[in-house]
């Protein structure tokens, strides 16, 4: 893929799809952990924080990999998207769609983490 200037869609759009797809490993490998050692449960709420911030920031940095300029604008916008499919795919499976004041810290923190791979991602 060529890299461009700007805004490169295609490039967030894979990039945050990639990063699902590695978070989504990273969570079968911590259930399988879970399931097969004596790993104690108390350690899912910070390693279910671990994984989400390190599925943000990637999918910052694999989005900005694909343009010259503008990073963190990438990484911000990939970041926001990785927060909405999280949001979406979280009320498709706990059936419940209410938005309340934390998804205003969810997508802050995402466009932040996004934008901050996304100044890593742009120099690779």
């Amino acid at each position: 893929m060529e890299k461009g200037t700007g805004i490169n869609i295609t490039g967030i759009f894979t990039g945050v799809l990639i990063a699902y797809i590695i978070t989504l490993s990273f969570f079968i490998i911590y259930a399988l952990l879970l399931t097969f050692t004596a790993v104690s449960e108390l350690t899912l709420p910070t390693l279910t924080l671990l994984i989400t911030i390190t599925g943000i920031v990637l999918s910052g940095a694999l989005s900005a990999r694909h343009t010259t300029s503008k990073g963190w604008l990438n990484g911000g916008i990939a970041g926001i998207l990785y927060v909405t499919v999280m949001l979406i795919l979280g009320a498709f499976f706990v059936k419940e769609l209410e938005p309340t004041s934390s998804w205003a810290v969810k997508y802050a923190w995402g466009a932040i983490l996004g934008a901050l791979g996304g100044m890593i991602g742009i120099n690779l």
